[in-house]
């Protein structure tokens, strides 16, 4: 698995293409993709320590939900009030940390592992079904994630012929 200084350089060769790669993926019949696509992140996430990585909690800003603040709260033993006040905003109409850099996370991982927001846990959604509805966010997490990143990457190599005929019939995407 790529590590992140090299994630970072790979994906910004590949972000253009991976933007036509996405129109291509949404003519694809959706559960098969998921399926394709789930079990790579089954396969893939044997291999990579999360905690270890906490890339995504540098770079992404998790959104909350009210039962998310409500167990943060009770963790630091404070009221709902006082945690929202303190360390979250509104932005466009969701809930989300002040500080783009979660402040929870630790050289030794995340701090609130065990009561963190649903968006952490569920983070980067590619165990979920509905992979080509979350088309714009994930190729964003493709440079922010190596399993993301892998997924793009071997999707591209299972349909490279059916995505450079594709290309072909696009308006110049390349």
């Amino acid at each position: 698995m790529l590590g992140l200084a090299e994630l970072e350089k790979k994906y910004k060769k590949v972000e253009d293409e991976n933007w036509a790669f996405r129109g291509f993926l949404k003519s694809l019949e959706p559960e098969g993709l998921d399926k394709f696509v789930n079990d790579m992140h089954i396969e893939l996430f044997k291999n990579i320590d999360c905690i270890k990585c906490s890339n995504c909690c540098k770079k992404i800003v998790p959104t909350l939900n009210a039962k998310d603040i409500r167990r943060l709260a009770k963790h630091f033993n404070i009221s709902f009030d006082d945690f929202a006040s303190q360390n979250v905003e509104k932005s466009d109409g969701e809930w989300i940390l002040k500080e783009k850099s979660c402040k929870f996370l630790t050289e030794s991982g995340c701090s609130v592992y065990d009561v963190r927001p649903e968006s952490c846990r569920e983070y980067p959604y590619t165990d979920k079904k509905g992979f080509v509805h979350r088309l714009i966010g994930l190729i964003e997490y493709s440079g922010v994630c190596p399993v993301v990143y892998e997924i793009f990457e071997r999707l591209k190599r299972i349909y490279r012929i059916e995505f450079e005929d594709y290309k072909k019939f696009e308006w110049d995407l390349f």
